[in-house]
């Protein structure tokens, strides 16, 4: 859902046209397929859904966040792509694009993409910023800069590295719960918010020629506490009975 204040409830989503992929035996149709980003509108007068705008998207995306809006925030969405995230908004405001960071040496495979799993949205009255975490544990601090209801900048900070999960939540009381399909669940407490430390704040405004990217160094878990661990007694996914000596 698009925070829009007390306008009519709006709601955004990602979607793919397969039908002329469904067709095509050659394969060619499905890698051409482009990717859409298209705002529904519920009309509370007529009491019906209307499809209120759609445009492409340059890269295919994965997730989208909703921003606060009315007067917590700029309102938009924040679309989480490969290696990218943008943020988006209707009227004249224009596209903010901003790099993923990557680990500094990582082992893994340089040319494989960065992709955002999942995300949470704490508010106030006077503030609100996201936390996100990648695909290989790490969470970023997102926060937006306004200027008269306009997003101008995206900035990304590394907060703390913890186990990778399917979903989080910051709570009102200053605790950061992860909740994993095939691990333990954590509840985390928030020591401190990353802002008074010396990690680099990563900015859509820095100069970075296309393909480029921020890098940051992996460290010991500092601004988060692990207050409690829920056992996930149930990770086996399959079983496999053998004989290694025969029965007589």
């Amino acid at each position: 859902g698009v925070d829009v204040g007390f306008e009519n409830p709006t709601f955004a989503c990602l979607e793919l046209d397969y039908e002329e992929a469904d067709t095509d035996p050659s394969g060619e149709a499905a890698q051409m397929a482009q990717q859409t980003l298209t705002y529904y509108e519920l009309d509370l007068g007529l009491n019906h859904v209307v499809r209120k705008y759609s445009e492409p998207l340059e890269d295919h995306a994965n997730m989208l966040i909703s921003v606060p809006g009315g007067n917590e925030g700029p309102s938009g969405v924040l679309i989480c792509s490969e290696n990218y995230i943008t943020y988006k908004n209707f009227g004249d405001q224009p596209d903010i694009r901003c790099p993923i960071p990557r680990r500094r040496n990582d082992l893994d495979d340089h040319e494989r993409g960065m992709l955002f799993i999942c995300t949470s949205t704490h508010k106030t009255k006077s503030m609100f910023f996201f936390l996100a975490q990648t695909e290989q544990g790490d969470i970023f601090k997102i926060t937006l800069e306004v200027d008269e209801d306009a997003v101008t900048e995206i900035k990304l900070k590394y907060f703390d590295t913890v186990p990778v999960c399917n979903a989080m939540v910051v709570l009102k009381t200053g605790f950061l719960f992860l909740a994993s399909e095939f691990g333990n669940h954590y509840l985390y407490q928030i020591a401190h918010l990353g802002e008074d430390d010396d990690e680099p704040e990563f900015s859509s405004a820095m100069p970075l020629e296309e393909g480029e990217t921020f890098f940051f160094q992996p460290r010991a878990i500092k601004n988060l506490y692990a207050d409690e661990v829920d056992m996930d007694l149930e990770k086996t996914v399959d079983l496999k009975l053998s004989t290694i000596k025969p029965l007589h």
